[in-house]
Order: C-alpha cells, then sequence, then structure tokens
C-alpha cells in the first residue's frame, strides 16, 4: 500500500468521484483511518497523472472507474 496527497480540485472531478465510490462499495462507509482505493497503484498512479494534465483517462482504464463518470 502507497500513500497519495491528492489536491482538492481533483477529489471533485467526476473520475475521482467514481474512485470513490468503488471504494465505498468494495470496504464500505466505516472505514478507519486512511482511504482505500481498490485499484493497482500504478492503475492510480496514471489516472491522477491524466486528471493533473487535464486529459481524458486513457480507455483501458475505463473500467477500472466505472461508467458512470464517462
Amino acid at each position: 500500500m502507497e500513500r497519495f496527497v491528492v489536491s482538492a480540485e481533483l477529489l471533485n472531478h467526476p473520475v475521482f468521484i467514481g474512485l470513490l465510490n468503488r471504494s465505498a462499495q468494495e470496504y464500505g462507509y466505516e472505514q478507519k483511518g486512511v482511504l482505500q482505493i481498490p485499484c493497482h497503484v500504478l492503475v492510480f498512479e496514471r489516472i491522477m497523472e491524466s486528471l493533473r494534465l487535464g486529459l481524458a483517462v486513457p480507455s483501458d482504464l475505463q473500467d477500472v472507474i466505472g461508467d458512470e463518470t464517462i
């Protein structure tokens, strides 16, 4: 497990909200401690880099974030 700092501006992005929804489905809303996102670290890094650069999330990662964010 790795730790990441996510800027407040990205927290409201639909893609990040999709990741938070997946986290809630996987772990529930009663998590204690750090927030866990249910995807591989390298996948998360690619998603976050795309968001930081203002790019669309690569199509091969769309299944990770879910259809509701597209």
